[in-house]
């Protein structure tokens, strides 16, 4: 029963808050498209500033893409990061060394080694979490572009086909 609660509120918005937008098919799916994209990085805080900025830097809709970041927030952070993190290592391939912040923590030494080390286990994440991120971000991207503008462009079209019906009155056998 939530499921479809929550399909629910998706189509709405998308029809309601999507495809009625004053703009050209173009700049709402890329607009969309940026969303999408940002929300696949590890940049939760800053998501919404660089949709916008993203946005606003390749012509795109401005206000589209930002509903859209909040996929990824702390509830959903994990598998949505450790996806990316997975694909990234996958990409790296070979034996790239998994972090192992609990050593980082239990390290003897001064407060800079401590540090060092936390440093040394976070590089261990960033490169694969960064690469997986830009390339599931790009992927899902171009497909929310694609299946954005198409659905613009059917929307309109079958909105201008229903408007050019004839209502009862006119209809040409009623004269």
């Amino acid at each position: 029963m939530p499921h479809r609660f929550i399909i629910n509120k998706a189509k709405n918005f998308f029809i309601y808050r999507v495809l009625h937008i004053d703009d050209t098919p173009h700049r709402i799916a890329m607009g969309l498209a940026v969303g999408i994209f940002v929300t696949w990085t590890p940049t939760i805080g800053l998501q919404m500033i660089l949709t916008v900025a993203l946005s606003w830097l390749l012509g795109a809709n401005k206000l589209v893409g930002v509903p859209f970041v909040w996929i990824s927030n702390p509830l959903t952070a994990a598998p949505l990061y450790g996806t990316n993190y997975w694909v990234g290592r996958s990409m790296l391939g070979g034996e790239w060394p998994k972090p192992n912040f609990l050593r980082a923590i239990r390290i003897g030494g001064s407060w800079f080694e401590k540090i060092q080390a936390w440093w040394t286990e976070t590089n261990r994440v960033l490169l694969p979490l960064w690469l997986g991120s830009i390339l599931m971000g790009l992927i899902l991207g171009v497909l929310a572009y694609m299946g954005t503008y198409y659905a613009v462009m059917r929307y309109r079209r079958h909105r201008a086909r229903y408007r050019k019906k004839p209502t009862l009155r006119e209809h040409p056998k009623n004269t």
